[in-house]
């Protein structure tokens, strides 16, 4: 324990040393390298995604078929213009 105890003095009386603002912008640089290799992406291999198969109907009339169109509504509500309150 008295080892730990020198080293973290020295480490202390050579840190104190620093400004302050370098010492932000050191610890920013470390973060910021450390995050972006825990954070890395797979191998390309890793992340290919299968396409998706086409979507095909079946009609009950022969000769014809239907297909499906995507939605022009949306999720989120619609804003309205008009009177927000009275006055």
């Amino acid at each position: 324990m008295e080892w730990q105890a020198i080293i973290l003095t020295k480490t202390y009386n050579i840190i104190r040393l620093i400004p302050r603002w370098a010492l932000y912008i050191l610890t920013g640089i470390l973060g910021s390298l450390i995050l972006s290799l825990v954070h890395r992406r797979g191998t390309p291999e890793t992340t290919k995604v299968d396409p998706v198969p086409p979507l095909t109907t079946q009609s009950t009339i022969a000769g014809s078929s239907t297909t499906v169109a995507p939605s022009s509504t949306s999720a989120s509500p619609v804003k309205r213009k008009g009177k927000k309150g009275k006055k």
